[in-house]
């Protein structure tokens, strides 16, 4: 998005909607969600505050280290409790900010597109039904957030980890517990054991958007395309979410007159 003025629209839209919160990253979700699995807390009901965060915590607070003439003037201590509550402040639409002025290329919907549907075709035969794609992408997550984390895999244990949320999700198809990584290992299980489907630019994206707003949100607004995926009766994410999906600009508009009635 280069347009200057679509850029401010939609920093007063984000903040005017975001009211100073943002959903949290699913990188922080999932290592939530993972250390509920191994302590056994899986039906423990979440709250909202669960799932949100400040700007200030998606951007990370920067270490600041003050020259000796200022610390003679002011308490160190003091000095980063009001810079933190200062950055604490700032509105959501900092993020577009110091995304907008990162150098480089700013958004790349076909980034990686290849290498999954690459690697999909390889591999397919090995996905002899659905359970084998959701355990094989659920597995592949977790190692994913420990390499991430730069910790050692424990590809037992890991193991352990997938069938024991497998397990839980079947016993208990309505359990709200481990939604981010059930929405993410159900739609990359999906695309995984049906042949006919071929990841699209911007697939990944989506599936991050859903898995963070799904769980919370009450309505996801989307294009069709997206929203059939998302309503596949062999995922079953209506059995755990109460969120509407809408498609279609008419339908959005619809739904939108439909709250203010």
């Amino acid at each position: 998005m280069v347009d200057l003025t679509t850029r401010e629209a939609l920093k007063k839209l984000v903040d005017e909607l975001s009211q100073g919160l943002c959903i949290t990253s699913f990188h922080d979700r999932t290592g939530f969600e993972l250390q509920m699995l191994r302590t056994n807390r899986l039906v423990e009901a979440e709250g909202l505050e669960d799932f949100l965060c400040s700007p200030v915590e998606m951007i990370g607070i920067p270490t600041i280290s003050l020259p000796s003439f200022i610390k003679e003037q002011v308490d160190e201590t003091t000095f980063n409790k009001a810079f933190f509550d200062a950055l604490y402040e700032l509105p959501f639409s900092i993020q577009l900010d110091v995304a907008g002025d990162e150098p480089g290329e700013k958004w790349d919907n076909s980034r990686g597109i290849a290498d999954l549907n690459d690697g999909k075709a390889q591999h397919q035969a090995e996905v002899v039904n659905l359970n084998t794609g959701i355990f094989l992408e659920l597995k592949g997550g977790i190692e994913a957030w420990f390499i991430n984390e730069g910790m050692a895999l424990n590809h037992q244990e890991i193991t352990l980890d997938a069938l024991n949320a497998m397990t839980h999700w079947k016993q208990a198809p309505s359990s709200r517990a481990l939604p981010t990584m059930r929405i993410l290992s159900s739609l990359y299980g999906l695309m995984r054991f049906d042949p006919n489907r071929r990841y699209k630019n911007g697939d990944p994206n989506d599936f991050l958007i859903a898995a963070s707003a799904l769980p919370v949100a009450h309505a996801l607004f989307t294009d069709r395309k997206f929203a059939n995926l998302l309503s596949d009766k062999r995922i079953g994410l209506d059995k755990f979410l109460d969120c509407t999906v809408v498609s279609g600009f008419e339908e959005m508009a619809q739904y939108l007159e439909e709250q203010v009635q």
